[in-house]
This record gives structure tokens, C-alpha cells and sequence, in this order.
């Protein structure tokens, strides 16, 4: 028996119309234009809910992207197709020491506390405290704040403070003023990765990286569009996510 526990999130799923997260607690209440209904006791992952008007709901597991999509924003977020990128184009690893430069609503620093460990951290750095506190009340919400140190710093001028890290991550309008801030914060051979929406953007911090003494880069962008399975007439949704950000890699070399 795999039961749910009290203040645990999960998704009542009804149907693409009709599905929604909730935190568990027995006896809550739930409303929705599919009819209304209570939590139960000792409720189980994969249990069937029937609300008043019939409409069967069932309890399943939130995944990362789930979260992401429900965030509370003040800014662009990190998409769930974009996330994947940067954690498999990097050694990313549960002990990993991270710099985010851009807090923003907080996406990408949500989805890393979840899966850091200690020694593991992120530090999640904004000179804008109002998007910064966005960004605290959805870790707060949906991740692990244990794992994350925010820092309200101007890193254009003021750079990092931590060095030796893993991998530093930016989601700055101009890139490349912190490229020569996060060399000196990266350890040898750790990756600098940033988001940009253009490519005028890319092909600047791409050059200062050159120059700075980054090697093995590269850059992608992320196109996804999912699909609709029926006895007959199988086809692509209409609308897709298609272009978000252009995501460039660089690794930390030694000056020749």
C-alpha cells in the first residue's frame, strides 16, 4: 500500500479539462466545475475520487514539470523542455555546487533543490528583490529552500562570490558582462550555460567565452509539440511550444 501523506502534493487528475494540484489533507474540500467532493482518509496513490456530478478523478504524482508550469511569475520561466537540456548538456549531479544568475520566478531553482544533496547547493542570485521574493515563496512552495542560498547582488558589477563551483547558469539580458565573472567562480573543466531569446544575444557571449577561455561550445534550441492518440485520425496538437530561449554551453579551460 503506497498511501499518500498529509502535506504531500498531489494531482487529481480528471481529464485534460479537468485536473488540478492540491496539497493532501484529509477531509479538505474540493471544488471544481466538474463537481465537488472530499479528500479522503488513508488516501493511495492511483485511488479513483468520484465527485458529485460523477466525474471519476484520479490520484496521481506531480512531476517536475507540473510544478514548473503552476509557478507563481513575475518574469519568463525556465520550460520543462528547456530544463532537461541544461541538466544532460552538463555534469549536473546531486552534489553539485550551482550559481543561477537570474532568479527570476524561481523555475529552475524549484526544480534543482528538489533534486540536490548535501554538500550540493544552488546559489540563485537577482538584483531585483521583488522577483527575488517571487522566487523564495515558489521554492517555498514547490521545492527544497534548504538547498538554495539566495543573494540579492548585482552581478554585472559585483560578480559571484563563490568559487570552485560546478556549474553556473544565466538568464540575464546581457550575458556576456558576467562571462569573465563566472570563469573565475567555475572550477577547471565546469560548465557555463546561458539563455538568451536572440541570437545577436548568442553570438556575443559566444565570443566573449572564446575569448575568455571557454572551449567545446554549443548551441541548441528546444521545439516540442506533443501529440494526440485516438482510434483514428492520430495527429499533432495544433498549438506547440516552439521557440523559448537559445541555450549555449561552454567549459573552463586553461589558458594556452
Amino acid at each position: 500500500m503506497d498511501k499518500v501523506r498529509e502535506g504531500e502534493y498531489i494531482i487529481l487528475w480528471g481529464g485534460p479539462d479537468a485536473n488540478f494540484i492540491t496539497k493532501y489533507k484529509p477531509g479538505k474540500p474540493i471544488h471544481s466545475h466538474r463537481g465537488v467532493f472530499n479528500l479522503p482518509e488513508n488516501l493511495e496513490w492511483g485511488d479513483i475520487l468520484v465527485s458529485s456530478k460523477g466525474r471519476k478523478f484520479y490520484v496521481i504524482k506531480p512531476s517536475n514539470a507540473d510544478f514548473v508550469l503552476r509557478l507563481k511569475r513575475k518574469t519568463n520561466i525556465f520550460y520543462p523542455k528547456d530544463m532537461g537540456i541544461v541538466l544532460l548538456y552538463t555534469d549536473f549531479k546531486p552534489h553539485s555546487k550551482v550559481i543561477e544568475a537570474g532568479s527570476g520566478s524561481g523555475a529552475m531553482a524549484v526544480i534543482l533543490s528538489n533534486l540536490l544533496v548535501r554538500p550540493g547547493r544552488l546559489f540563485s542570485y537577482d538584483n531585483n528583490p521583488t522577483h527575488q521574493r517571487v522566487a523564495k515563496e515558489n521554492v517555498q512552495n514547490f521545492g527544497k529552500p534548504e538547498n538554495v542560498i539566495f543573494r540579492l547582488r548585482d552581478v554585472y558589477v559585483c560578480g559571484f562570490i563563490e568559487r570552485d563551483v560546478d556549474i553556473v547558469i544565466v538568464d540575464l539580458p546581457e550575458p556576456w558582462r558576467v562571462v569573465k565573472h563566472a570563469y573565475k567562480s567555475l572550477k577547471y573543466g565546469g560548465f557555463l550555460v546561458f539563455a538568451s531569446p536572440n541570437i545577436e544575444q548568442v553570438k556575443e557571449t559566444r565570443k566573449c567565452m572564446y575569448e575568455t577561455g571557454f572551449v567545446a561550445m554549443r548551441t541548441v534550441e528546444v521545439l516540442m509539440r506533443d501529440w494526440q492518440i485516438r482510434d483514428v485520425g492520430c495527429r499533432p496538437e495544433h498549438e506547440m511550444r516552439g521557440h523559448t530561449l537559445f541555450y549555449s554551453f561552454g567549459r573552463k579551460a586553461k589558458h594556452p
